[in-house]
């Protein structure tokens, strides 16, 4: 049995050599193969587009600035909240209960909205306590009224006062809205508003 395994063992390693060179030979055809395709571009990289140009009323171009690619477009047209005008009157009774207007902000909402907040101070003057909350507060946009946005429900204690902020979400080309406090619905007195900016 050793006899038999010992010449096909011999066999095979006196063929090792001629397949090590046999592999060799093939390994450097392929690299000169290869070479050869890269140098005719078969494997050059695509060049990366060209970035726009911006054009000068001079005729002269430049390329965008990394800060200007990378600012934010907002889709308000404005970044930063606004402070808005208030009347002359911002305070409204309603019984026992004595509601006023504080400030009013503007901010960037989403794609054709906009948030208007109020910051609103509620005086109790009666024997128990009141809830300070939204169904206490309307917005007349386009001769509709609708409710605020946030869940406003505070309790201000008798004979005394608390502040809170009152949202809402309108369409961004609202240009005037009016505000009702305590005494809300149809026909009732509004606080009005203008959203348009100040000329300077």
């Amino acid at each position: 049995m050793s006899s038999d395994s010992e010449p096909e063992s011999k066999r095979w390693w006196q063929t090792l050599p001629g397949l090590l060179t046999a592999t060799a030979g093939i390994i450097t055809a392929l690299t000169g193969l290869l070479l050869a395709v890269h140098q005719i571009g078969c494997f050059s990289r695509a060049l990366p587009p060209a970035a726009q140009t911006q054009s000068h009323p001079n005729g002269e171009s430049s390329l965008p600035t990394q800060a200007e690619s990378a600012k934010p477009h907002s889709a308000t047209g404005s970044s930063t909240s606004r402070q808005l005008i208030l009347p002359s009157n911002t305070e409204v009774r309603s019984d026992e209960y004595v509601y006023k207007l504080l400030s009013a902000r503007l901010e960037p909402y989403a794609p054709g909205k906009v948030s208007l907040r109020f910051t609103v101070r509620m005086f109790n003057n009666g024997r128990f306590d009141a809830n300070f909350w939204g169904a206490s507060f309307r917005l007349l946009v386009d001769e509709s009224l609708q409710g605020p946005t946030n869940s406003l429900d505070e309790i201000v204690a008798s004979h005394s006062a608390k502040e809170a902020e009152v949202e809402f979400v309108i369409p961004e080309t609202v240009s005037a809205v009016g505000l009702q406090m305590g005494d809300v619905g149809e026909g009732k007195p509004t606080i009005p508003l203008s959203l348009q900016k100040s000329q300077p």
